[in-house]
């Protein structure tokens, strides 16, 4: 008779995680970060390179922004976003793998 193996119980996952992989599950945020990974960027760039309308990359930049995987900073009168730093070589692992 076999033996049961006893496992121990899965612990519960920092909800932190569970935002910014959600926020990092999109072609679009996907590829604002692609341009972000060069360096901070304003917000009227982003727009200009993208080609989505003025709410949805809001809406975007809004979502990476509240899941941390960004960081707004304002200059003079502009926003500025940068990845944050606790995440980027997280962020440029997952950039690579897309680009295959």
């Amino acid at each position: 008779m076999a033996k049961s193996i006893q496992h121990a119980p899965v612990r519960a996952v920092d909800t932190r995680w569970v935002e910014i992989f959600s926020a990092l599950a999109s072609e679009p945020r996907l590829r604002i970060l692609a341009l972000l990974a060069r360096g901070q960027t304003q917000c009227q760039e982003i727009l200009e390179r993208m080609d989505l309308s003025q709410p949805a990359v809001s809406y975007h930049l809004g979502k990476l922004e509240r899941a941390g995987v960004l960081v707004k900073r304002r200059i003079g009168t502009r926003n500025c976003y940068e990845i944050d730093g606790r995440i980027k070589s997280l962020v440029r692992m997952i950039l690579k793998e897309a680009e295959r």
